[in-house]
């Protein structure tokens, strides 16, 4: 799904990529390119036509460009249509990037639950000019997802610290983040090498932009993890180098995409960040080791990851993206990740 303004620049830019690693692993990728967003919308009438939801559907995964104003729908038909409850948005930074990053050792990871909370949009108006809206919390869904972040944080790279922090604002949502916490306490005692911790949004957010440094793993509900990635993204360098996950892992649907949105003001300019892109695309081949079972697709998304913290740790302006202080388009820059991959492979 290519979708709109810079969405297909960055994704074409992904491909070449993508294409390099499928030929240096050996692994075969077959593509099924289907519409969607704010052109969908313009030439069928729908942000999502049914097509593009059955393709989907039979797809081992989804890598998917930035929408416009059509998200809404893209939500619906995929994220909560297949209950794709894991959106996980590591944040990572490197010291040639640092300014925009706030510091150069930044590497952390928010686990949204996807699939619940205030997004799901239930809003009414009860008379003129007052309106409800309704969220939904149900104990199995933060179950799920606790369940799911303890084992993550297990396979996290062993040096880094085994801290969990859970963020709710259950000081004023009793009832249902107050029950996120107590599922979380719950769960929690059966990870005891892991550090788990409690904060309050409002507080950690101060806490992310003075020491980043000091967080592994947050997570939290959908609209909380929603703000919270979109701050540890920028302060670790951009939206631009954001990477999304959308993923079921029991019944094996998932989407891949940047964070960032579809940029029309930029479009054509060569001023498009690939790096989020990329970054998604990376997740997807490690993603899809799990689906699919071959090793070889982790060996991939690490080798672009590797070719990507390489030239995000270089000071080569020629290779770097604009929103970085370099000068390249979002071409440019998968040639110069197709050349480092070459390098180590």
């Amino acid at each position: 799904m290519r979708g709109d303004g810079i969405g297909p620049e960055i994704l074409d830019a992904t491909l070449v990529v993508l294409n390099n690693v499928s030929e240096c692993f050996h692994i075969s990728f077959d593509y099924r390119e289907v519409p969607a967003g704010d052109g969908a919308l313009r030439e069928f009438g729908v942000a999502l036509p049914k097509e593009s939801v059955d393709v989907f559907a039979s797809s081992d995964a989804c890598l998917k460009g930035p929408v416009g104003e059509t998200i809404s729908e893209i939500n619906t038909k995929l994220r909560f249509a297949f209950d794709l409850y894991a959106n996980l948005r590591p944040a990572k930074s490197f010291p040639s990037i640092c300014p925009p990053a706030l510091r150069p050792d930044i590497d952390l990871v928010v686990i949204r639950e996807n699939s619940e909370g205030f997004y799901k949009a239930i809003e009414n108006q009860i008379q003129p000019g007052v309106w409800t809206c309704t969220g939904v919390f149900t104990e199995k869904a933060a179950n799920r997802i606790a369940e799911f972040s303890f084992r993550y944080l297990m396979k996290r790279k062993p040096e880094l610290d085994r801290s969990l922090v859970l963020a709710t604002k259950a000081n004023i949502f009793r009832s249902t983040q107050g029950m996120y916490l107590r599922v979380f306490e719950e769960v929690a005692k059966q990870y005891p090498a892991i550090r788990f911790s409690h904060i309050y949004a409002d507080a950690l957010c101060a806490r992310l932009v003075k020491e980043p440094h000091r967080f592994n793993v947050i997570v939290a509900e959908n609209l909380i993890g929603d703000l919270l990635s979109d701050l540890t993204g920028q302060i670790a360098g951009g939206l631009g180098m954001t990477a999304g996950t959308n993923i079921n892992y029991e019944t094996k649907h998932a989407y891949f995409e940047p964070t960032h949105g579809s940029a029309p003001d930029i479009v054509g300019k060569g001023l498009a960040n690939p790096i989020g892109m990329m970054r998604s695309a990376a997740l997807m081949l490690e993603y899809l080791d799990f689906a699919c079972g071959d090793e070889k697709l982790s060996k991939a998304s690490e080798a672009m990851n590797a070719s990507i913290a390489t030239l995000l740790s270089s000071n080569k302006r020629s290779s770097l993206p604009v929103e970085l202080g370099g000068a390249a388009d979002a071409r440019t820059v998968a040639e110069s990740l197709v050349s480092l991959i070459a390098e180590r492979h």
